[in-house]
């Protein structure tokens, strides 16, 4: 099966991939839109989306794609992720001014960046940072970035383990445009739904799922577009396994509307 995911090769999407399905035919894009984009027009396929760090919390980016098109969760993964400074072959840590780096592992590494007072520069992954500090061969700029990544560059690990914490794992989860499960059990839902504009609604609902043995694991929370303040709400259940069905009465008694974004295994956590 083909599979989108955030490239270029190297990047964190990547290695996730390598150990989970090195078989598919593994395709980089350039965004996270571009890969929903791939994915909705192409029905043999799934894409790659980190949904959340345990440092820098939900990529929001990636909720919002979720929750306004048509995806569906298949199944999900996680990796300890590990952030290195990546500089020229002669840099110094004392030399570099300027970082270059995805967003997230920007936040996830700012306790380093505040001390040295780096100066901090956007890329659209860690791999693209890389290559961009490959191409620069200056060295007073690096990336944040992971080992994978330097394959085919001239660069090398200046400084290993940057990170705000030790502790530091993502989330990605499979998408596809059809609603299926990659794992031969299924004993995780992910759902967005829609509850009374009234005192208790949504505790309602929390309640019902705890009563059926459901350990919700993640909650966000999105506008209703022309509502006076009303919300849309994401939930991670881990569900008893085969009772999906179960939760699928529930919601639709509880909630005034909801969509079964997934309904698929919990995923595996792997190593860098």
């Amino acid at each position: 099966m083909k599979i989108y995911y955030l490239g270029p090769k190297g990047s964190y999407s990547y290695a996730l991939l390598q150990k989970v399905c090195p078989d598919d035919e593994l395709i980089p894009m350039p965004t996270f839109v571009h890969i929903s984009d791939a994915v909705m027009n192409d029905k043999k396929s799934m894409g790659l989306l980190g949904i959340e760090n345990s440092i820098s919390s939900s990529v929001h980016e990636n909720i919002d794609l979720v929750f306004h098109t048509d995806l569906y969760i298949v199944g999900e993964a996680c990796m300890d992720i590990q952030l290195h400074l990546i500089g020229t072959s002669d840099s110094d840590i004392t030399d570099v001014r300027e970082i270059f780096s995805y967003p997230q592992a920007i936040v996830q590494c700012s306790s380093f960046i505040e001390k040295h007072g780096l100066i901090t520069h956007e890329t659209p992954s860690t791999a693209s940072a890389v290559r961009e500090v490959d191409t620069l061969q200056d060295n007073t700029k690096a990336a944040i970035a992971g080992r994978g990544s330097l394959a085919d560059t001239n660069l090398r690990i200046i400084k290993e383990n940057i990170g705000n914490t030790s502790h530091n794992m993502t989330r990605w989860v499979f998408v596809s445009n059809s609603l299926f499960s990659l794992g031969k059990i299924q004993n995780k839902i992910t759902v967005i739904f829609k509850v009374k504009h009234e005192p208790g609604s949504l505790v309602k609902v929390l309640q019902a799922i705890a009563d059926a043995k459901g350990n919700m694991s993640k909650i966000e929370s999105r506008p209703v577009p022309g509502s006076n303040w009303e919300y849309l709400f994401w939930i991670d259940v881990e569900i008893p396994e085969g009772s999906a069905e179960t939760f699928k009465v529930l919601l639709e008694k509880e909630t005034l509307s909801y969509r079964m974004v997934g309904i698929y295994e919990k995923g595996q956590t792997y190593s860098e």
